[in-house]
């Protein structure tokens, strides 16, 4: 809606405008009346209405001197629409020179005033594009300084310059926040943060997928507090499903943007502490004092737990693994380090694996701990990861170990878990392996405890756990990607093993 402020000395002239034009048909709505020129600059340049509707003939200041006076004020200038009688015409004119948008002659007719509304309506939505338009330009310079400031050469700081001395002079103090989330995140941040850059002196700084942040102006001296409000701002526009996802650390108040190195610099000793889940905002100031700790000696819990990988079982795994990342939280472990540990744990892995006579590079390519995953996590993020790692490489070790015997029962198995989402009868696999079906059922049951079918559904229900636990796949998407021709035999099989229905286990993994 467009403001519009009414001036004319007559009274019964002001309520004829209210009644007689229907404002809002073209987006306007009356914002407030005054009575003479002198009355309504005021009201000009503190309520800032995008249309003035003014009389000519008015004592004080008559709305000739109202438009020169209008015109001084250089960052908001309305358009004017002059209202005058028939006699008034040599004023219209002088009127129509200092740049008013139509001329209304009294009585006002309402079919020509509304035109001249679907007219101005039209005018200002294109200024309020231009406008627009303008101020996403100049972001935009302001952010690339920012970023040039931030990340970039000595060259490029120097570029960014100009632009930064234009924004010391809109802020007392300046601050920087890091934003931490999952790279699937990042579009809801940005556009979360965009939508703020409107209302805030705050301009987002983006220097790769993990390098992102807020520059934050504050009139005041001192800008934590304008980025702590900030935070509460920011989390409450975030989509629902965002939320919860995106934490943030603040660095020191500094009193130029030329400074907002420093800032950054302390925010990401600050965004340390996030690693541990303890707020959602973090300021560098409350934890100045804290310190982290980076004993080395943590490593060597790294080989006992890839030790049980091979040997031990899914308990004593998950309490080793459960253990370390307690004594990690008590001791405010570096994050770094707490990344090198788990890291270490997966190359161990590798060796295992390349022991036991399998490709070593592969348990590596499906690690999360070399890839862009693990650098978004915080603590209990990172020990689920290991914990989901080391029981899958577990389940691998032992598949190793199995097909390094020999007989025909584990290449039957090892062909199985290459091939569980097509279908074979036991006598097709029996061909294959050059041995009798009835031998190959009986045999391939003593040896793993259940029969060729059920170990097939076994392999195929792990797989949909862990696709409903990694992937926004419906179930029967889930069911059709592993060889199951009927939904409810999937269904069947499913509540079978996990005792519970598809969407129960997808949301007990997620809660």
């Amino acid at each position: 809606m467009y403001d519009v402020l009414l001036v004319d000395d007559e009274p019964f002239a002001i309520e004829g405008l209210k009644l007689l034009i229907d404002w809002e048909k073209y987006g306007f709505r009356i914002q407030g009346t005054c009575e003479n020129g002198e009355e309504a600059i005021h009201r000009i340049r503190s309520d800032r209405p995008d249309l003035v509707v003014t009389d000519i003939r008015m004592p004080v200041m008559d709305g000739l001197r109202l438009i020169e006076e209008a015109r001084k004020t250089e960052d908001h200038s309305p358009l004017f629409v002059i209202m005058s009688g028939h006699d008034d015409f040599d004023y219209a004119l002088r009127a129509m020179r200092l740049g008013v948008s139509n001329y209304l002659t009294k009585p006002v007719a309402d079919d020509e005033a509304e035109e001249m509304l679907r007219s101005l309506s039209a005018r200002l939505e294109e200024q309020s594009k231009q406008a627009a338009a303008a101020r996403e330009r100049e972001a935009q310079r302001e952010r690339r300084a920012l970023a040039f400031l931030l990340f970039g050469s000595e060259e490029q700081r120097m570029d960014a310059l100009p632009e930064l001395g234009r924004l010391s002079g809109i802020a007392a103090s300046w601050i920087y926040i890091r934003l931490k989330t999952e790279v699937k995140w990042m579009p809801a941040v940005r556009a979360t943060v965009l939508a703020l850059e409107e209302n805030s002196c705050c301009r987002m700084v983006e220097a790769g997928s993990f390098s992102f942040g807020v520059a934050i102006g504050s009139e005041e001296n001192e800008a934590s507090e304008a980025a702590r409000r900030f935070a509460e701002t920011f989390m409450q526009n975030l989509p629902p499903e965002a939320q919860g996802h995106i934490r943030l650390a603040a660095g020191v108040s500094v009193a130029k943007p030329e400074e907002l190195i420093a800032s950054m610099e302390t925010a990401e000793e600050a965004a340390k502490f996030l690693f541990f889940g303890e707020e959602e905002i973090i300021l560098y100031r409350d934890v100045k004092h804290r310190e982290l700790s980076s004993d080395p000696s943590v490593l060597t819990l790294a080989d006992r737990i890839a030790a049980l990988t091979e040997t031990g079982s899914e308990e004593e795994i998950r309490a080793e693994i459960q253990g370390a990342f307690a004594r990690f939280e008590a001791r405010l472990m570096l994050p770094e380090l707490v990344e090198t540990f788990s890291t270490r744990v997966a190359v161990r892995c590798a060796s295992i694996c390349e022991e036991l006579g399998g490709d070593p590079e592969e348990i590596i390519r499906r690690s999360p701990f070399f890839g862009s995953a693990a650098n978004s996590q915080d603590l209990e993020g990172t020990r689920r990861l290991l914990e989901e790692f080391c029981l899958t490489f577990r389940t691998e070790a032992s598949r190793l170990r199995e097909r390094s015997s020999g007989g025909v029962q584990a290449q039957v198995a090892e062909f199985l878990r290459s091939h569980y989402t097509e279908s074979f009868t036991i006598r097709e696999l029996a061909e294959m392996f050059y041995v009798h079906p009835v031998y190959l059922g009986q045999s391939f049951t003593r040896r793993y405890g259940m029969g060729i079918a059920e170990f097939v559904h076994d392999l195929r229900i792990e797989e949909a756990c862990r696709l409903l636990r990694s992937s926004e796949l419906s179930s029967a998407a889930v069911a059709e990607r592993l060889g199951y021709k009927a939904y409810q035999h999937f269904l069947k099989q499913f509540e079978k093993k996990t005792g519970m229905k598809p969407a129960e286990f997808r949301a007990q993994a997620f809660g």
